[in-house]
């Protein structure tokens, strides 16, 4: 695989940063979070999956995986923890990456209140993650130009897996769901360290790779997007987001809002927002994008059949 490009010199040029997005479908920023900071939040969702016998005291990850999929982990209470608690939630509201994204999108842009952790075990071939699949996050929200950023929260050389892209493969057709190979040509990642991040479009290819490693990698996934485009309930409000819920007047609180909006750092998603539920919004394949070409073969996009991740 290729080496990601770092777009570091381009962290204050917005025209640069968005030519480079339409080009290559990533921007990667090798140290634009504090590291220290980040390796914390690492250690500190690292105790809360200790406590739940993910890994043992040299943090060496159980025989017998708790979970193999994200979304499956929600049913553990240590991951719960982990990933609803002020660290982890923190880290989209640090103010490098608001800065570059809104330089992206546009000053009105913000992240999703629904954040994603990441807890993969050493791959076996029989519980390959969904995560190692070629997919486009366009099926997780159903919003043109959303786009992702990927935080490792370890370092996370090559041989752990970490997140692949294809450079360029926004600017093609949608493809059907296939496991990646890392001696697959044409695509690029990196060994990376905490404090780095890469952002990616929402139809950008990209997939993760597998973890050959002996510890457990734990990352997470911060989406967003502009304020000006509907948004997808369950993303804002929580997965038991109803129709009552779509209309201003009767909105329930965003999700981790009573938690965390006396934090200092915490910043609410903007007034006003236009939602609804994901599944419509996924059901129709993406329009015209203010940052890249759209090939015509999206026109032909359905949803995938179960959950990308």
């Amino acid at each position: 695989m290729d080496e990601l490009v770092d777009s570091g010199d381009l962290i204050n040029d917005q025209d640069g940063l968005r030519r480079r997005l339409a080009d290559d479908g990533y921007l990667f920023f090798r140290g634009l979070l504090p590291a220290a900071q980040v390796r914390a939040v690492g250690q500190a969702v690292l105790g809360e999956l200790h406590t739940g016998g993910w890994v043992d005291d040299r943090a060496i990850p159980s025989i017998h995986p708790r979970a193999v999929n994200s979304m499956d982990a929600l049913a553990d209470p240590a991951f719960r923890a982990a990933m609803f608690g002020p660290a982890f939630n923190q880290i989209p509201y640090l103010t490098p990456l608001r800065q570059v994204i809104r330089r992206v999108l546009g000053l009105g842009a913000f992240s999703y209140p629904a954040k994603v952790l990441r807890a993969v075990y050493p791959e076996r071939p029989q519980s390959r993650p969904r995560g190692r699949y070629v997919h486009y996050d366009y099926g997780v929200s159903g919003v043109q130009d959303m786009l992702t950023s990927w935080i490792p929260l370890m370092d996370i050389p090559v041989r752990l897996g970490g997140l692949a892209v294809q450079p360029g493969g926004q600017l093609g057709p949608p493809r059907r769901p296939r496991p990646l190979s890392p001696a697959e040509r044409g695509w690029a990642t990196t060994s990376y360290e905490p404090g780095d991040a890469i952002i990616f479009h929402c139809l950008t290819p990209h997939a993760a790779l597998p973890n050959y490693g002996s510890a457990l990698r734990i990352s997470g996934d911060f989406r967003w997007q502009r304020a000006d485009q509907p948004a997808p309930a369950e993303l804002i409000l929580g997965p038991r987001a109803s129709a009552a819920d779509l209309a201003p007047e009767a909105r329930t609180p965003e999700m981790f809002s009573r938690l965390f909006r006396r934090a200092r750092w915490w910043e609410p998603v903007p007034a006003g927002l236009t939602l609804y539920p994901k599944a419509q919004l996924v059901g129709v394949p993406p329009g015209p994008s203010r940052l890249i070409a759209v090939d015509p073969g999206w026109r032909f996009w359905r949803p995938p059949p179960a959950a990308v991740h």
